[in-house]
């Protein structure tokens, strides 16, 4: 026996959410590299973060910097967050971020 939970609307809002993605963009500053990232808007800012470093194949040091392009406000305290919810927070809106490592960079 299979048990749902919610109205057939909400699930359906679900499903639509589950396949609605974004792309991030991110420059790296120390390598003049830009990545761009297409995920889904369940996925969280940790998850784009981890896989930010895999692109760029480092790890990460307490010294890196990760800030919205446009206002300097730091990503990685956000990292909790979906990027749906980081969105409608009114984070960051064109998902265009800047990364610094901690030994280099401007």
């Amino acid at each position: 026996m299979t048990t749902t939970h919610g109205s057939p609307e909400e699930m359906a809002a679900e499903d639509r959410s589950r396949d609605r993605t974004r792309v991030v963009t991110i420059d790296n500053k120390d390598s003049g590299d830009t990545i761009r990232l297409r995920r889904k808007v369940t996925d969280t800012v940790g998850s784009v973060v981890t896989a930010m470093y895999e692109e760029f194949r480092r790890s990460r040091d307490a010294e890196d910097r990760l800030v919205c392009r446009n206002n300097g406000q730091d990503v990685f305290q956000f990292a909790a967050l979906t990027l749906e919810e980081y969105l409608h927070r009114g984070h960051c809106q064109d998902l265009h971020w800047t990364f610094a490592g901690g030994t280099g960079g401007a």
